[in-house]
């Protein structure tokens, strides 16, 4: 099956552009990276090739981070933390006392160096119990917590 894709520059603040800069057709999705920088990309300016370009699949939802509405990133941090409260409420650890404690995503040391969703200490975010098991990437974890909020 052949899929189109979209080409987009991102800025220096991190931003993308509004609307694709250029649009092709490629057939595997995983090798349109080696694809397009081997065939697509020489056929660019040297200015835009020297640019940080991100290409994803029409077919798929082209919603920029900045466009998500404010209501939005609020439903999803709401629905976090019931997650995060669900899970310290089953910890077998000392209840923490209120405000001390945070909820997030981490990657260090006593996780084994693994994504884990975590409770985390107010200003500094020292660990202090993991909520879900580890995870080898960071899209493994959100999809972790994307499933949990379905659950409740």
């Amino acid at each position: 099956m052949t899929y189109n894709w979209n080409v987009y520059k991102l800025f220096k603040n991190g931003r993308r552009a509004k609307a694709p800069f250029h649009v092709f057709e490629y057939n595997d999705p995983n090798s349109v990276g080696e694809y397009f920088d081997a065939k697509v990309k020489e056929n660019f300016t040297e200015k835009i090739r020297r640019s940080k370009l991100l290409v994803l699949r029409s077919d798929l939802p082209q919603q920029r981070a900045a466009d998500m509405s404010e209501e939005g990133e609020k439903l999803i941090k709401k629905n976090r933390n019931r997650v995060f409260r669900k899970f310290l409420k089953s910890l077998d650890k000392p209840n923490f006392p209120p405000g001390t404690v945070v909820g997030g995503l981490i990657f260090c040391r006593q996780s084994e160096w693994k994504w884990q969703w975590a409770a985390l200490e107010s200003g500094t975010s020292r660990y202090l119990a993991g909520i879900s098991p580890g995870f080898t990437s960071y899209e493994a974890a959100q999809v972790w917590m994307i499933e949990e909020i379905e659950n409740l």
